[in-house]
């Protein structure tokens, strides 16, 4: 069972869309997030002349469920911040670094965690990586390499809660107990489940190719964007879709409607697994257990 951990955050200005500082209880690492747009600024702190690993993050416009990223590391971050800021020849829009407190982190260290960040990083299917090269680097004593996996569990702990989501992805792997949802009709069917803050369709489940006059564009987007980045695939019947891989969305509502390819109330068409209990009954089931372990899993068909 996950313990809970006490975060720090520090809105250097004021505001949430400005200069942010935040830090865990117990770790000797720090994170400083900024928009593109307060650069400068950032790079008067005393931390951006600290040795730390960072990220350059924004939209990716052939994708838009996808992020382009650039991960980096120095020892000047600033330093290395003003040549991006100089050259990039891409936009990106915010971006996040992680440093020491305590002034222990080298060169060495860095290095590795930017070879990790960039392996883990590299399979997610909502980031496409902008680095040119993927450096795999281990010379690290076995002692400071088990360090810096602590390190890096803090900064993948952290980059959602900054506004980072580069590893929410439908594959997120929970360790609460989940029940699972159907949505079946005459001509699909699909299972799902709910993960942290989504609804996940499941892979092997299909989605309607053909959709009907009043499909909303917005999901119809949706699930074009999920064909061009290859979460949704051609299946061996011609009419339909298959998922090729578990495919988070925001809403039930959402999931049901690239299903079946038409507007759909999703509480009411996803069906716990083996009942006819739609998933909004059972939602109001949990509520009225106050049964914060219980987790459901729908199956649309």
């Amino acid at each position: 069972m996950s313990k809970g951990r006490t975060l720090r955050l520090f809105l250097v200005d004021g505001t949430s869309t400005g200069l942010i500082t935040a830090e865990l209880g117990n770790w000797s690492g720090k994170a400083l997030v900024a928009p593109r747009t307060r650069v400068a600024d950032l790079l008067k702190r005393p931390e951006a002349a600290k040795t730390g690993v960072y990220l350059l993050v924004g939209p990716d416009p052939d994708v838009p469920t996808r992020s382009r990223v650039y991960v980096g590391e120095s020892d000047n971050v600033g330093d290395r911040l003003k040549t991006h800021e100089k050259t990039a020849g891409w936009d990106f829009a915010k971006l996040v670094f992680f440093v020491s407190k305590d002034e222990n982190i080298t060169k060495g260290h860095v290095r590795y965690l930017e070879s990790r960040l960039i392996s883990t990083l590299s399979p997610s299917p909502i980031v496409k990586l902008m680095n040119q090269t993927a450096p795999q680097f281990s010379l690290l004593p076995e002692a400071e390499i088990a360090d810096m996996d602590g390190f890096l569990e803090c900064v993948l702990t952290l980059l959602p809660v900054l506004g980072f989501d580069l590893l929410t992805s439908p594959t997120a792997n929970l360790s609460l107990p989940t029940e699972t949802f159907e949505l079946k009709t005459s001509f699909v069917s699909a299972k799902a489940q709910e993960r942290g803050d989504e609804f996940v369709v499941l892979a092997g489940s299909h989605a309607r190719i053909e959709g009907v006059p009043s499909w909303p564009n917005g999901t119809r987007s949706l699930r074009d964007s999920l064909v061009a980045d290859g979460r949704l695939v051609l299946a061996d019947d011609p009419t339909l879709y298959r998922f090729a891989q578990d495919t988070g969305f925001s809403s039930p509502s959402a999931a049901a409607s690239v299903v079946t390819a038409r507007p759909e109330q999703g509480p009411a068409v996803w069906k716990l697994a083996g009942s006819k209990l739609s998933y909004g009954d059972w939602r109001a089931k949990q509520v009225d257990l106050a049964d914060p372990a219980a987790s459901t899993v729908f199956v649309a068909t």
